[in-house]
């Protein structure tokens, strides 16, 4: 690992000070983890568990057309029920005709 600290090179995932570390290093590196440690020490992430909501009705938005064989697809790669994509398809096609 390229850094100006002589002692990260004895940094290990066994050595990681907890599991969030841990978990961090085994699903983007040991390099991740440790330049989290070393550049925002003490500062504790929460990572919300619908934080990709957003980004997937905006992609549910541009990709169904309206077939149920769409919305099984959707609900597939979005991880989300069928009922849920057929419902933000509903609430977009209100908004976008607001006389219904």
């Amino acid at each position: 690992m390229q850094n100006n600290k002589p002692w990260v090179d004895k940094i290990t995932p066994e050595n990681l000070p907890n599991e969030d570390l841990k978990m961090v290093a085994l699903l983007l590196g040991l390099e991740a983890a440790i330049k989290l440690m070393c550049e925002i020490p003490g500062v504790n992430i929460s990572i919300p568990k619908n934080a990709t909501l957003p980004a997937k009705v905006l992609y549910i938005m541009e990709k169904y057309d309206g077939t149920k064989k769409s919305r099984l697809k959707l609900a597939q790669e979005c991880d989300l029920s069928e009922g849920y994509i057929y419902r933000i398809a509903r609430k977009r096609s209100i908004n976008q005709n607001p006389t219904k």
